[in-house]
């Protein structure tokens, strides 16, 4: 019985690390154990001989010199290839029967003008940037071969209606999923204790956890700031970011910080920790938190697309206002209130259980066989 569909998946990168790379990675790692043939046209790819991966070489970096050059190199690919769907991460390719979308650059601009550099220059680069990507997600989304678009969020969806006019019949949401068995809480107060132990952590206080990169847009330095001067209370930062500048400001500032730097095993720092903070400032789903209430950590964040999906306030945590004050005020209570916080944690990991990645490849599933047919 010959399959469905035959497909093709345009990314810069499919691999196990990241955000929108790992989605793609445990999507169609699925997808292809259904039977379907797989494509992968990229910049690298990590999916073995599962699929067939044409690698599409980078010219140079930052992605805003490369993300026209590999739309071109992709569609000369294109040509060759035999499939009956294509689908994009966004535009990475020029056009698509199904963009997935991980990211809206016009949302993001309209309301933060750009601005993800430091300095004058940086900024300046980075407002360039945002309205090179504007314009290369405004040509994929009104292309006319364009059947379904699969938004990861509520929130993403209105922002890909709203600002590229795509028909709202064409979107379906479809979240990004967790593994449930990798982020997952401790199996007793001892092993808790033992992980802090070897992770070289304090045992004597509540420790807020921070998972993620692009600290600048993820906004820790309102995390720090959350912590002044809380004797009882330690920030623990995990991910790639500039570790001095956040030491400087922990210093001046008063608050009792631990930057680990990038990790291969982020999942320990959350099963070790008590709260997961998310001061985000843009988010279109927010994985890193999704992660933290699977290790059955309650989630205070800043309210973003995504997170306000899955977060109940009181429930299983807070989304609150974009100022640091909001998060503090959350966290003298958790730290204050032990049995409360241990009924939002098991809340946290149930409201996560729903996103596993098979429950979240099985919807992508039916969204790209409905576009085939």
């Amino acid at each position: 019985m010959s399959p469905p569909f035959e497909l093709t998946f345009f990314a810069h990168a499919v691999h196990r690390h990241g955000g929108q790379e790992r989605a793609a990675w445990e999507v169609l790692s699925r997808v292809a154990n259904r039977g379907i043939p797989v494509t992968v046209v990229a910049g690298e790819c990590d999916l073995g001989d599962r699929v067939r991966f044409i690698r599409v070489p980078r010219v140079g970096r930052p992605l805003m010199l490369t993300a026209l050059p590999f739309q071109w190199r992709a569609r000369r690919i294109e040509r060759g290839l035999r499939h009956t769907l294509t689908n994009s991460i966004g535009a990475a390719a020029r056009d698509a029967d199904v963009i997935t979308a991980q990211f809206c650059h016009a949302s993001y601009t309209a309301q933060y003008g750009g601005q993800r550099g430091s300095g004058l220059h940086g900024r300046a680069w980075q407002r360039v940037a945002q309205e090179v990507f504007t314009a290369l997600e405004r040509r994929a989304y009104g292309a006319s071969r364009l059947r379904r678009v699969i938004a990861v969020s509520l929130g993403t969806a209105r922002d890909i209606v709203e600002n590229y006019d795509v028909d709202v019949a064409k979107v379906t949401v479809v979240p990004n999923g967790v593994d449930l068995v990798r982020f997952a809480p401790a199996s007793s107060p001892e092993a808790k204790a033992a992980l802090r132990r070897r992770l070289g952590l304090p045992s004597d206080r509540l420790l807020a956890v921070f998972v993620g990169g692009d600290w600048g847009r993820k906004r820790v330095g309102d995390a720090v700031l959350a912590c002044a001067g809380l004797a009882n209370v330690t920030l623990v930062v995990v991910g790639p970011g500039d570790i001095a500048a956040v030491m400087r400001l922990a210093k001046r500032a008063s608050s009792s910080v631990l930057c680990v730097g990038q990790t291969m095993e982020p999942e320990s720092y959350c099963t070790a920790s008590d709260v997961f903070v998310y001061p985000t400032r843009y988010e279109t789903f927010g994985m890193g938190a999704l992660e933290g209430a699977a290790a059955g950590l309650p989630v205070v964040s800043y309210r973003v697309h995504g997170v306000e999906d899955r977060v109940v306030d009181g429930v299983n945590g807070w989304s609150v206002p974009h100022v640091p004050e909001a998060l503090r005020e959350r966290l003298v209570f958790l730290e204050a209130n032990t049995t409360v916080r241990a009924a939002m944690g098991t809340a946290a990991r149930a409201s996560a259980v729903p996103y596993s990645w098979d429950n979240v490849a099985e919807q992508y599933f039916d969204v790209l066989a409905e576009a085939a047919r």
